[in-house]
């Protein structure tokens, strides 16, 4: 993330037990990594595996600097 540049929140599930109860609670497993993604109406989605994190990031960082 930094390589690119980008500023994702991050939290920390071992000191944070409500983020833990919200990764759980959403995605259904408490391991991290772990990306949430908000597509507005209701629907989100949850990266677990640090390849397909990865793979959407770079997705999203390639889409945002040709319309930007």
């Amino acid at each position: 993330m930094r390589q690119k540049g980008m500023n994702l929140p991050m939290r920390d599930t071992l000191q944070d037990l409500e983020a833990y109860k919200e990764l759980f609670r959403g995605g259904g497993r408490g391991m991290v990594p772990c990306l949430k993604i908000d597509h507005g109406d209701d629907n989100v989605e949850w990266l677990y595996e640090s390849l397909d994190i990865m793979k959407y990031l770079d997705q999203n960082m390639s889409s945002s600097r040709k319309s930007g």
